[in-house]
């Protein structure tokens, strides 16, 4: 990932970069268990953060959610 410090993109966007599945992302957003920004009802996400909290979810058990 680039330089994420003050970086935000699409759900689309970070689904691809991760690859992983926009529902889940979504679902994990929406449950608050990642950060995100809704900027006029879109959702944008900081990679670096993303990236922290997936694998914390990951050191808890807690990635199915």
């Amino acid at each position: 990932m680039k330089d994420a410090k003050y970086t935000y993109v699409s759900l689309e966007a970070l689904a691809i970069e991760l690859g992983l599945p926009k529902v889940y992302l979504k679902r994990l957003a929406v449950k608050g268990s990642i950060p995100c920004l809704n900027v006029n009802g879109r959702l944008r996400f900081n990679p670096a953060a993303i990236q922290q909290a997936l694998d914390r979810l990951a050191a808890e058990g807690r990635n199915d959610e």
